[in-house]
């Protein structure tokens, strides 16, 4: 159901991109852990206290740092970009360009292309999300060595965080995959993530905001549960669902939809 010859185009048409995002994913959680320094930042805390980054910044250990910060911020805008920007590019933008009729003179059948796109940038994100993994992993032995760590939780929230992707790369490449025009795919790929990441957002800042949180798949990548112990498989498991059922669902429509070849 792959085809090597278009995963190749594919992957030379975006790894410039993919390594752009990767390496400034990769330096921000780099960065955060070197400089990390408990003391300092329980000092900063205290000038902030009674602000909405006094939820942000007074957090004692590194991992609940991240958790607030890096997992709930960087670590999610960034990678949601490089969806939006890479699941249009993949179907929607070649419709729109009319590339996609030349691709479709070809043999190649319909099934194979929207394969094999997909499986282009769940890959993608995989290795992402593995190269952050170890580079962070790396970090934290050179300069938090004395640091109490569970590696164990640092790696479930990139298991989360590479789960929480995953879904919504589901919702851009099923838009990607149902529009034959940009300014539409763009419309409700890009938008729909980007209202959840707001939701989740304006929720984590604001008690009175709470509610927003029931309104985005967001909530469901629990940092604070990861790191408590408590029961989160269940949300994972929905989130890899929604990606999953998004995916077939990509692969259904493109082959039923009539375009304008």
């Amino acid at each position: 159901m792959i085809n090597g010859t278009i995963f190749k185009q594919t992957l030379r048409a975006n790894v410039k991109l993919w390594l752009i995002f990767t390496i400034v994913l990769t330096l921000l959680q780099v960065v955060m852990v070197a400089v990390f320094d408990a003391s300092t930042l329980a000092d900063v805390s205290h000038l902030v206290e009674g602000t909405p980054l006094a939820g942000l910044l007074g957090q004692s250990t590194l991992l609940s740092m991240l958790a607030s910060t890096f997992y709930s911020i960087h670590g999610v805008i960034f990678p949601i970009i490089y969806i939006i920007m890479t699941a249009n590019s993949l179907i929607a933008s070649q419709v729109d360009r009319g590339s996609m009729a030349y691709l479709l003179s070809t043999p190649t059948k319909r099934s194979t292309i929207i394969v094999t796109q997909a499986f282009y940038l769940i890959v993608a994100l995989v290795v992402m999300f593995f190269i952050e993994t170890v580079a962070g992993l790396i970090t934290i032995q050179v300069f938090q060595s004395e640091t109490d760590i569970m590696v164990a939780d640092y790696v479930m929230l990139n298991v989360g965080l590479f789960l929480l992707m995953f879904a919504i790369s589901g919702i851009s490449f099923f838009f990607s995959s149902y529009c034959n025009l940009t300014k539409n795919s763009l419309a409700f790929g890009a938008g729909i993530p980007i209202a959840f990441f707001l939701f989740q957002l304006l929720s984590s800042v604001d008690d009175s905001l709470n509610v927003l949180s029931y309104f985005t798949i967001n909530a469901l990548f629990d940092t604070t549960a990861i790191l408590e112990g408590e029961n989160y498989w269940w949300k994972l498991i929905i989130l890899l669902g929604i990606g999953i059922v998004l995916y077939i669902a990509s692969l259904e429509v493109f082959k039923r939809k009539d375009l304008p070849l």
